[in-house]
């Protein structure tokens, strides 16, 4: 079944955005000359797709442009940090009609009204992407990267050979394909090795390694590329991982010691080649890498994520990665039975999606793949590299259990405020320190521990947090932070929120129905599920939730740590979900995400005792928050809501105690949200004192 519900109330939300975007930016002053309409600045934001799919209007601020006239004489498109973006080859504007030659037969078509540029990017005559340009008052801001670790490191000082395709044999005789680029000169060198499903060619990563005297491995997983074998985003690649490691020590040249990096799924495969302990495997850097099957992917805290379907589609492809832009994700999505889902969006049905569905508990299966579970095995050092806002969850999930131990390797973790694919993804300024390189602090370590420079890499700080609001960067030697004062925020009768613990208080009710799930702000296109989107309007509009507001803030508020909530709740359902969010209100009205958890009923005991409930029965639900270090401004508000469906990044709960994923049949539920001495609902959060 699909939810029209849904559709219409994120159509409502994004008109209503896009019209105070073209409010606030139009030019009343009426019609200049056409000359004067383009020249300037102007900043460049951009969204995969064609068309809005169903999803929120999450324009990203990429970079900026700049016209001196309707002609593409000192015309540019750059990146925050200055760096091009694209170049305009031609610029042909036509009345009120702009057509930008990009090159590659790429062309953004757009029209042009006062302070707004609103188009197109067209691959010859297909549309693939949507992008706006808002006119600038002031000159372009600049963001270059702050140099978070100052201090020298290896230079680009070797000429460098490359060889596209060398292979490797696996253990079991699989033929695995291999990105080599080799520093000409003197050795032996370290070896740096990144494994992937995003396709090994990579001239630009091959010669800033190769250049600065590392051999750089960049190797197709296997089902990947030039691999053979069958793609598995989880299962093989402890015994790949330790396969890849030895055989790169062995190459010519090598010093006998590998360092590991990758982003995403590759940083995964960083922890799960330390799990299997190859003897010359030296440390691993993982960036933003993914968390445990049953913490991100295919799972979220054991509710299924249907926005995985677009990856699905990248990666559907053996030889090629696929453009996403176009995939009809929410046609996917409403669909019941979820099994079809895939297939229903135009894309491969690979082999573990099957295994997803027969595992719907944690048992024997996910425990085997399970990175947490087994982190007393990493006897590497880690550098571990995330951000606020990035959805993969993996860096302070697995610093958390590898400190926890009693003797483990030494780990530094650094979070900047980006989100999965960097800062450009994340709503807001975070002035002139927010960017920084990740691979210069790959290089510092990796100086360090593969070529045995002392450069006091490990002596330092443990931790490096960007504190948002602040802006600024602070080095900490603890998770959480030792001077942290736990506050709780109690739900409180009329929507409030409260430091003061209830007394006697009437449950707060609302009605969920599977069919019209409460939305939750993405476009899963962009692969990005934790971004800090405005949720005012669904506040607003919708009646399937609860809200608890503070009164505003008297004085700027930290926030820094993992935060979490206790909810006391019942249902007339055999199982549901329990979503919930916590968010800072400006004083404007908006409602900013900070971060969200959720809970599945039936695995209130654990996930793997499934346990379906007994219908008007108040149970206690703890729930995963997250982790933030934010600011909150004195006169904004602190927001949690509650709620039973965060859709598309949860799949909806069926409410029936069935099989949430096979199914098709849905009840609509009456829940009940108590908070009273007796059951005193609230999240926990992290207080820094200032």
């Amino acid at each position: 079944m699909r939810s029209r519900k849904f559709r219409r109330v994120m159509s409502t939300a994004t008109q209503a955005a896009m019209a105070f975007v073209v409010l606030f930016f139009a030019d009343c002053a009426g019609q200049p000359p056409v000359g004067a309409r383009l020249a300037g600045d102007w900043d460049y934001y951009r969204m995969l797709g064609a068309a809005p799919n169903g999803g929120f209007e999450a324009r990203r601020r990429f970079g900026f442009a700049h016209f001196e006239g309707p002609s593409a004489d000192g015309a540019w498109l750059r990146r925050r940090s200055g760096e091009p973006l694209e170049s305009i080859a031609a610029v042909n504007l036509t009345g009120d009609t702009l057509v930008l030659s990009l090159g590659d037969d790429r062309t953004i078509r757009a029209t042009v009204a006062g302070g707004t540029i609103t188009g197109r990017i067209y691959r010859g005559d297909q549309a693939v992407d949507r992008v706006w340009l808002m006119r600038r008052t002031g000159v372009p801001a600049w963001e270059p990267n702050y140099p978070l670790w100052p201090g020298a490191v290896s230079e680009p000082a070797f000429e460098v050979k490359i060889d596209p395709a060398v292979p490797m044999k696996a253990r079991d005789g699989t033929t695995i394909m291999n990105f080599v680029a080799r520093p000409l000169g003197g050795g032996p060198f370290g070896v740096v090795l990144e494994r992937t499903p995003y396709l090994r060619t990579d001239k630009a990563n091959g010669e800033f390694w190769a250049s600065r005297g590392y051999i750089y491995v960049k190797q197709d997983v296997r089902g990947r590329g030039g691999s053979g074998g069958v793609l598995d985003m989880n299962a093989m690649q402890e015994q790949d991982g330790y396969d890849a490691v030895e055989w790169a020590a062995a190459l010519p040249g090598s010093n006998g010691k590998v360092g590991m990096i990758g982003r995403s799924n590759p940083g995964l495969y960083c922890w799960y080649a330390a799990i299997a302990q190859p003897p010359h495997l030296a440390t691993i850097a993982p960036v933003v890498a993914t968390a445990d099957p049953l913490r991100l992917v295919p799972y979220i805290d054991m509710v299924f994520s249907p926005t995985i379907i677009p990856w699905l589609c990248l990666t559907g492809v053996k030889e090629t990665l696929s453009d996403i832009s176009n995939v009809d994700e929410v046609r996917a999505f409403n669909h019941l039975p979820v099994i079809e889902s895939a297939e229903l969006a135009g894309c491969p049905r690979p082999r573990f999606w099957d295994d997803w569905f027969d595992h719907q508990q944690e048992d024997d299966y996910w425990r085997a793949l399970s990175i947490e579970r087994r982190l007393n095995r990493v006897q590497v050092p880690v550098l571990g590299i995330s951000g606020w806002y990035d959805d993969a969850r993996g860096t302070i999930r697995n610093h958390v259990g590898l400190n926890a131990l009693p003797r483990h390797p030494f780990q530094r973790v650094v979070m900047d405020p980006g989100a999965h694919k960097g800062i450009d993804y994340v709503n807001g300024d975070f002035g002139p320190q927010g960017r920084i390189d990740h691979r210069a602090l790959q290089l510092r370590w990796f100086d360090h521990y593969l070529k045995g420079i002392k450069n006091g890499v490990d002596a330092e700080p443990p931790l490096d947090l960007f504190i948002m609001g602040d802006n600024t960067w602070r080095q900490e030697y603890e998770w959480p932070l030792a001077r942290t004062v736990w506050t709780d925020f109690y739900l409180r009768e009329g929507g409030v929120l409260d430091t003061v613990a209830p007394g006697s208080e009437a449950a707060d009710e609302y009605r969920y129905d599977p069919g019209d799930p409460t939305p939750y702000l993405v476009d899963a296109r962009e692969l990005e599920l934790n971004i800090n989107e405005d949720y005012q309007a669904v506040h607003a509009q919708r009646k399937d939730l609860q809200t608890y507001t503070t009164a505003p803030l008297e004085k700027d508020t930290e926030i820094t740590g993992p935060m979490t909530a206790t909810l006391w709740a019942a249902t007339d359902a055999r199982d549901t979900d329990w979503n919930v969010m916590i968010l800072d209100v400006y004083p404007d009205g908006r409602a900013m995400r900070i971060q969200d958890g959720v809970a599945r009923a039936r695995f209130r005991n654990g996930f793997d005792r499934p346990s379906l409930l007994k219908p008007g029965e108040i149970c206690r639900y703890d729930i995963d928050l997250w982790f933030t270090a934010l600011v909150i401004p004195a006169g904004h508000r602190i927001r949690v809501t509650v709620a039973s469906a965060a859709f598309p990044k949860y799949d909806r709960n069926l409410n029936t105690g069935g099989d949430n994923e096979r199914d098709t049949k849905y009840v609509a539920a009456r829940q009940r949200i108590f908070h009273d001495a007796a059951h005193p609902s609230l999240v926990r959060l992290p207080v820094i004192p200032r």
